[in-house]
């Protein structure tokens, strides 16, 4: 589902950046044996806990939850 793969990359890119925006979108295809393109909304837990532990050390948790509810918005 590229919308989704899209839709993660431009709510993570102002906060780090399109490149590792991403990498972390592939990232968790990959540890889920699928590409970008494949991801699909019951990957959502395994892209929520990479998007709190890229952010985590960067951003206060309210910050990481609203970024976290404008992925799941922006998909469903």
């Amino acid at each position: 589902m590229a919308a989704l793969m899209e839709c993660v990359i431009e709510v993570l890119e102002p906060f780090v950046g399109r490149m590792v925006a991403d990498t972390c979108v592939r990232a968790t295809a990959l540890s889920l044996g699928k590409s970008g393109d494949e991801l699909e909304s019951d990957d959502l837990p395994a892209l929520e806990s990479n998007v709190r532990r890229l952010l985590g050390p960067i951003a206060p948790r309210e910050t990481v939850d609203a970024i976290i509810l404008e992925i799941e918005g922006g998909i469903r």
